[in-house]
C-alpha cells in the first residue's frame, strides 16, 4: 500500500472539493476535511468518533465492513462504492486508502475523488467529455434536443456539431429502425436509465451497431440526457461470420451424409440442392448433364427459390454450340464467376437475360475425366457479389456432388463386380474404403490419407497401415462397433477415432460405412464406407466440454467451501443478534471468528474469481522487468501478522537482487499464494524461508517451511486440473484448492516452472522459476 506523507495530509485539509478521512486502523474517523463539511454536509464534532462505513449507504455498509480490515492490512487500496451525504444524497467517488501518520500513530487514510457532475467545472467536464472513446450525447430530457457531442461521436457518425445542434435524435434519422429509439425512450422514461442494441445510420451511409446507455446527469443545477454508446459492429461481424462459418460446416455435414445414403438417387440430389439453395438464398440451383458426344446438355435437376419459376423444360437437348463461351470458360478458368451478367460474352448474355438471371456462379463436373455437365447458382433478384466464403463453398458442395454422380456411375456400371470404386473427394477431404470381407482386402482411395498429410504413392497398396493408424486405446471400439454391424445389431458401421496423420499430430476420423453384399447364405462379403476428418467439429466439442467442466468445477467450489462459511457466519451472527446474553470474553471470540472466517471467505472468493478468469483467459499477460525481491519483501511485510498470531517466523534476508522478466501482478500472486499456504499448514512456532537464486537464466524462487508435510501421492495431485483438492491448516484455515492451480498456471504463461518438495512431518519446499531480465 502506498504511503501519505505529512504534508500531503496536510494538503488535503485544506482542500475544498475532494473528501479526507482519517482513520484508526479499525475504520474509526478521528479526522475530516473541510469538504467533507462543505459538500458533504457532515459536521466535524459529530461525524468524528463515527465508524467510516455511516457515510455509505446501507446496501454498501456490509461489504465496507469486510473491506476496512483488507485496507489496514494493505491487500485493499481502494473501494468503488458511492458514499453518501448528511442529506441523504449519493455522492459518486474515487476512494484510495493509504497508510499515514497522524498525531504520532499509524492511520489509515481515506481520500476521496469526489465525482459529482455539480462539481466539474464546464472546462473539465468537457474535456473528460471529448476525451472518451465511447460515443457521448447531452441532449434535454423532454425534447431530445441534442446540445453537445464528442469528438468520438463526430469521428463514428460524420456529423459535426454545428450539424446536429438544435436538432432532435429523431429529426436527425440516426436510427435505422425508429422503434429501437421509441423502445431504449420508453425504459428510460419509466425508469430513469435504459439500456439497448440498436443500429445508427452514419452520414456516409454506413451502419453502425451500438450499445447504448441512457442516464440522467445534472450540471449546475440542470438535468440533461446524457446518453453513451459503444460501436460493436467490428464484433458483431465477427460474431456473424463464426454463424456463418458454423453454417457452412453444417451443411457440408449434412451434405456429405445424405450423398452417402442410400435410397432414390434422384431425390437425394433435389434435397441437396434445396439446403444449398436456402443456405445460400440464391434463385437458382440446376445441374446440366452433357450427351456421351458432348454436343448437347440437359438440365436434369433443380431447385427453385420462392417467387422463381422453373426452366427446366426449355432446357432439354440444347446445342451447346448456342453458346460456344460457356464450355470454354469452363475448361479455362474452372468456372464462370459473374456479379453481372454484363460483363459475360454476348452469347452467353443473350441466353441469360431472357430467364431475369441477374448473376450467376457454375462449375465443371468431371466425371471419369471427362466434363459430364455443370452445376450452377443463379441470382434473379440482385446482382449478388460472390464473396470468397460462399465461392469456396460452393466448390466444395459441388466436388462432393460429382463425387457422389461418379460413384452413382460406377455402381450402375459395376454393380455385381468386384470393381474397386474410384471417389475423388479431395474438395470435401472426404476418402471411402472398399473392403473385401473374403479376402480381407481393403482399398482406400488416395483422400483417406492425403487428409492425413500423405502422399497418395506413400500408403500404396498397404491397406493393413489404417489400423496402424488408429489411436490404440481407440481400435477396439472400431472393432467393436464394425462386429456389432456384421451380426446385424445396427443398420449402418459408424465409429469415430483418433487418427495419426504425419506429423505425428492425432486427428479425428469420423469412419461410416455399410455391408453392401451378402451370399445366399446371408453371410456378409463386402463393405463399402467413408472417412471424413471432423477435427475441428471435435475441437469445438472438447472446448465446450471444457466449458461445461468449468461451470460445473465452479458450481461445485461455491457449494462445497462457501456453503460452510455462509453456514457459520449465520449461525454465528444469529447467536450475537439473539436475545441469549453472552458474555463479553465469548462476545469477543466469536467476533474474532466471524473476522477471521470472513478474511478467509474474502481470500477464497478472490482465488476463485482469478482462477474463473484464468479459465475464460480474461487476464491480461503484460511481462515487463520486476524486482522479485521487492515482491517477496511486500508479501512478507503484508502476511506478517498472520504469521505473528501462529507464533511463525517468517524469515527473507537475500542481500543479492535478482531481477526476472515477468508479469508483476500474477508474480504477485504466485508468491502471496505460497506464502500463505505455508502459514496455513505450519503449526505453531514453526518457521518459513524464502530463498532467491540465479540458476541455468531462470530466477528460482523457493518457499521452505517447516510444516506438517505431506505424501508423495497428495504432491502429485495438486497441481491437476482434474483433481479437486481441498484441505484445511493446523488451525483449521479452510482452502479451495485453487490456489495452486493459479501460480501453476501463472508461473507457466510466464515462461517459467513450478514444483512441490515435501516429507510428512517435516515440511514442503514449493520452488518455481522465471525468466530472468536480460
Amino acid at each position: 500500500m502506498n504511503f501519505i506523507s505529512e504534508d500531503q495530509l496536510n494538503q488535503y485539509l485544506f482542500n475544498e472539493l475532494d473528501f479526507l478521512f482519517v482513520l484508526t486502523m479499525d475504520g474509526d474517523i478521528i479526522h475530516v476535511n473541510l469538504a467533507v463539511d462543505s459538500i458533504l454536509g457532515y459536521k466535524k464534532e459529530t461525524i468524528e468518533g463515527s465508524n467510516f462505513v455511516a457515510v455509505y449507504p446501507s446496501e454498501y455498509k456490509d461489504k465496507l465492513s469486510l473491506m476496512l480490515p483488507l485496507a489496514a492490512k494493505g491487500d485493499v487500496t481502494s473501494c468503488p462504492y458511492p458514499i453518501l451525504s448528511s442529506g441523504g444524497k449519493v455522492m459518486p467517488v474515487d476512494m484510495k486508502f493509504y497508510m499515514g501518520w497522524w498525531a504520532g500513530e499509524n492511520v489509515l487514510v481515506a481520500v476521496g475523488l469526489n465525482l459529482s457532475a455539480e462539481c466539474f467545472s464546464k472546462e473539465v467536464f468537457f474535456n473528460m467529455f471529448n476525451s472518451s472513446e465511447l460515443i457521448m450525447v447531452l441532449s434535454s430530457i423532454d425534447t431530445n434536443v441534442i446540445y453537445n457531442v464528442n469528438s468520438t461521436f463526430v469521428k463514428t457518425v460524420g456529423y459535426t456539431i454545428d450539424e446536429i445542434s438544435g436538432r432532435t435524435i429523431g429529426e436527425l434519422g440516426l436510427f435505422v429502425n425508429s422503434e429501437h429509439l421509441k423502445k431504449i425512450l420508453f425504459k428510460f422514461n419509466k425508469r430513469g436509465r435504459a439500456k439497448g442494441e440498436a443500429i445508427i445510420l452514419a452520414k456516409s451511409g454506413n451502419q453502425v451497431i451500438c450499445l447504448f446507455s441512457l442516464e440522467r446527469i445534472a450540471i449546475r443545477s440542470e438535468v440533461y440526457l446524457f446518453v453513451m454508446a459503444t460501436d460493436i459492429t467490428q464484433r458483431k461481424h465477427i460474431e456473424e461470420k463464426l454463424r456463418h462459418l458454423n453454417f457452412q460446416q453444417k451443411l457440408l455435414a449434412d451434405v456429405a451424409q445424405l450423398l452417402n445414403k442410400q435410397g432414390n438417387f434422384g431425390e437425394i440430389i433435389s434435397m441437396v440442392l434445396k439446403l444449398v439453395g436456402q443456405h445460400t438464398n440464391v434463385s437458382r440451383v440446376y445441374i446440366y448433364q452433357n450427351t456421351e458426344d458432348g454436343r448437347h446438355t440437359s438440365n436434369t435437376y433443380e431447385w427453385c427459390n420462392v417467387g422463381i419459376n422453373s426452366i427446366m423444360n426449355n432446357f432439354q437437348m440444347c446445342p451447346v454450340t448456342v453458346a460456344p463461351s460457356w464450355n470454354k470458360i469452363l475448361n479455362q478458368h474452372g468456372r464462370i464467376l459473374s456479379d453481372s451478367i454484363n460483363e459475360l460474352p454476348s452469347d452467353i448474355k443473350v441466353i441469360l437475360e431472357p430467364l431475369g438471371v441477374k448473376s450467376l456462379l457454375v462449375y465443371p463436373l468431371y466425371i471419369q475425366n471427362r466434363l459430364w455437365g455443370f452445376m450452377g447458382f443463379d441470382d434473379c433478384i440482385n446482382n449478388k457479389v460472390w464473396v470468397e466464403e460462399d465461392i469456396h463453398l460452393l466448390q466444395t458442395v459441388t466436388n462432393n456432388v460429382a463425387n457422389a454422380l461418379e460413384r452413382r456411375k460406377y455402381v450402375d456400371q459395376y454393380k455385381n463386380s468386384e470393381m474397386r470404386l474410384r471417389l475423388a473427394l479431395n474438395g470435401a477431404r472426404e476418402g471411402m474404403w472398399d473392403w473385401n470381407l473374403q479376402t480381407d482386402q481393403v482399398f482406400f482411395t488416395d483422400t483417406c490419407f492425403t487428409m492425413l498429410g500423405y502422399q497418395a504413392e506413400e500408403m500404396s497398396g498397404k491397406s493393413h497401415r489404417w489400423q496402424d493408424l488408429v489411436h490404440p486405446d481407440d481400435w477396439p471400439g472400431v472393432q467393436k462397433a464394425f462386429a456389432n454391424h456384421l451380426k446385424g445389431r445396427s443398420k449402418y458401421y459408424e465409429c469415430v477415432s483418433r487418427v495419426k496423420d504425419k506429423s505425428g499430430e492425432w486427428r479425428w476420423i469420423l469412419d461410416h460405412g455399410k455391408i453392401v453384399e451378402k451370399d445366399a447364405k446371408g453371410e456378409a462379403l463386402r463393405a463399402v464406407g467413408t472417412h471424413i476428418d471432423i477435427t475441428k467439429q471435435k475441437m469445438a466439442e472438447l472446448q465446450l466440454q471444457e466449458s461445461l467442466t468449468t461451470k460445473d468445477k465452479l458450481f461445485s467450489i461455491i457449494s462445497h467451501d462457501l456453503r460452510g462459511p455462509v453456514g457459520s457466519f449465520m449461525q454465528i451472527i444469529e447467536l450475537l443478534t439473539s436475545e441469549i446474553e453472552i458474555d463479553q470474553e465469548m462476545r469477543t471470540s466469536l467476533l474474532g471468528e466471524l473476522k477471521d472466517m470472513s478474511k478467509n471467505t474474502f481470500y477464497l472468493l478472490e482465488n476463485l474469481l482469478n482462477w474463473s478468469r484464468s479459465q475464460r483467459s480474461e487476464i491480461e499477460f503484460a511481462p515487463r522487468l520486476i524486482l522479485v525481491n521487492d515482491l517477496v519483501i511486500e508479501n512478507v511485510s503484508l502476511l506478517s501478522g498472520a504469521a505473528k498470531q501462529k507464533g511463525i517466523e517468517l524469515r527473507f534476508a537475500e542481500e543479492q537482487h535478482y531481477s526476472a522478466y515477468a508479469d508483476y501482478n500474477m508474480v504477485n500472486l504466485v508468491i502471496r499464494n505460497l506464502l500463505s499456504n505455508a502459514i496455513k499448514f505450519t503449526p505453531q512456532g514453526g518457521s518459513i524461508q524464502v530463498f532467491l537464486v540465479q540458476q541455468d537464466g531462470f530466477i528460482k524462487t523457493t518457499v521452505k517451511d517447516s510444516g506438517v508435510g505431506m505424501q508423495r501421492e497428495v504432491v502429485d495431485k495438486l497441481f491437476s486440473k482434474d483433481h479437486y483438492h481441498s484441505t484445511y491448516g493446523t488451525n483449521n484455515e479452510k482452502g479451495s484448492g485453487l490456489g495452486l492451480m493459479l501460480c501453476k498456471d501463472f508461473v507457466e504463461r510466464n515462461g517459467g516452472s513450478i514444483k512441490i518438495e515435501s516429507e510428512v512431518g517435516k515440511g514442503s519446499s514449493f520452488i518455481f522459476t522465471l525468466p530472468e531480465s536480460e
